[in-house]
């Protein structure tokens, strides 16, 4: 059976403050009765610590209890203690935000660990939440005829489109080879030059990162579309609404964005010292939000070959059927991972619960752009939670070239 790529367990209509005794009291024994057991085979697989949550003064353990997880009054021995005030808690509580996200906010406190142990609680906080595994002995990777999958497929457009639309949901991501002509790549490389002038930091826009002599560049350009008449007939043309249709068999998608930021235009430099430029791994709802938003689609487009030499897409196969962290991804994934080589008119996909990075050019630079999908609304949802974190993310840039520039940003506390 496919994986389904509708994820959503909530709705931000049903978001309510909950206080950290509420939820101990009344929601977690539900969550640990129901999902429990994957949180110790969890804690169990990672060797993690018990979890301590201090609140304006009070504390709770979580912390496995043979095959299943409890919660204990105060701050246990050997815990990773995480400080959060109330609001934060209730946010937390609800997968608002993650502890990742707070850590991107820098607003993350703790202490008694280190990142790898936040990190792993993430994952872990997501099982108790959402029964979302962080291991599976038993995971495969099969296709639609129950026969091994090969991972390195790429797809061309005359493949078939339950192939494609299978590949995606069993491997969480795919390669589309061929599928837009390199000459209209070769036209927005030239877009993206002349738009160039019309980005400066600070414009809240374009991101800028500084290469090994000092140089500041700009490395992601916002509102490109009102530069480049190619990429808008590209987003507009008959192949790209194929693509949509394929993506969701019987999903129904749409663009994420109808305005013009429906597109971001991404240079790779070589050299990068600082700045949002190639991120290693991560997950596009780890800042929070993914059981009201998941799974949405990200599309990059080729604009330039990408490999060895130049950087690449690498994604963590089956990671969205396993909830991996983020750190144990970066240093010793147990899933596959699979590097994304592509020449100009390939298109690549990963749903935003997978595992991805972006590998630094080394010789060339690359461009590529991306773009994506989202599932159709909930019934009577509104989607009101989106922009807070959408907010975050733009930041990035912000935060990182204050820290940069000797700034005052507040950084992750490690007490």
């Amino acid at each position: 059976m496919a994986y389904n790529l509708d994820r959503r367990t909530r709705r931000d209509e049903d978001r309510h403050h909950i206080t950290a005794g509420e939820f101990f009291a009344q929601e977690f024994p539900r969550l640990a009765a129901k999902h429990g057991h994957l949180v110790a085979a969890g804690i169990e697989a990672l060797a993690a610590q018990p979890l301590a949550v201090e609140v304006e003064g009070s504390a709770w353990t979580v912390l496995r209890t043979g095959a299943t997880v409890d919660v204990q009054s105060g701050t246990a021995e050997g815990a990773v203690v995480v400080t959060l005030t109330p609001g934060q808690f209730s946010d937390w509580a609800q997968n608002q935000m993650a502890f990742n996200g707070f850590s991107v906010a820098r607003e993350l406190r703790f202490r008694n660990g280190t990142i790898a142990d936040v990190s792993a609680w993430d994952s872990l906080w997501i099982a108790l939440l959402e029964g979302w595994p962080v291991t599976d002995d038993n995971l495969s990777f099969l296709d639609r005829h129950g026969a091994p999958l090969d991972l390195a497929t790429a797809f061309t457009p005359d493949a078939d489109p339950a192939d494609i639309a299978h590949f995606l949901r069993e491997a969480g991501f795919l390669h589309l080879k061929g599928w837009l002509d390199p000459e209209d790549m070769a036209r927005i490389v030239a877009d993206m030059d002349r738009a160039l002038p019309h980005y400066h930091e600070g414009d809240r826009k374009s991101w800028w990162a500084t290469v090994k002599d000092g140089t500041r560049c700009c490395v992601r350009m916002q509102e490109f579309i009102e530069h480049s008449p190619t990429t808008a007939q590209i987003l507009s043309g008959e192949t790209w609404d194929r693509m949509r249709r394929v993506l969701g068999d019987q999903d129904e998608l749409a663009q994420k964005r109808a305005d013009g930021r429906i597109i971001e235009a991404l240079y790779k430099p070589v050299g990068v010292v600082s700045g949002p430029s190639d991120v290693d791994f991560h997950r596009d709802c780890h800042l929070g939000r993914h059981a009201y938003i998941c799974s949405s689609l990200t599309v990059g487009i080729a604009l330039t070959p990408a490999g060895q030499g130049n950087g690449s897409l690498q994604v963590i196969a089956g990671s969205h059927r396993v909830a991996m962290p983020v750190e144990v991804a970066k240093t010793r994934p147990y899933l596959p991972v699979v590097a994304l080589p592509t020449e100009a008119g390939d298109l690549t996909v990963h749903l935003s619960c997978t595992l991805h990075e972006s590998t630094p050019p080394v010789f060339a630079e690359r461009r590529v752009m991306y773009t994506g999908f989202r599932l159709a609304p909930l019934a009577g949802a509104n989607g009101s939670g989106d922009a807070s974190l959408g907010e975050l993310r733009e930041s990035v840039n912000d935060i990182l070239r204050n820290e940069y520039d000797g700034g005052t940003a507040a950084g992750v506390t490690v007490e």
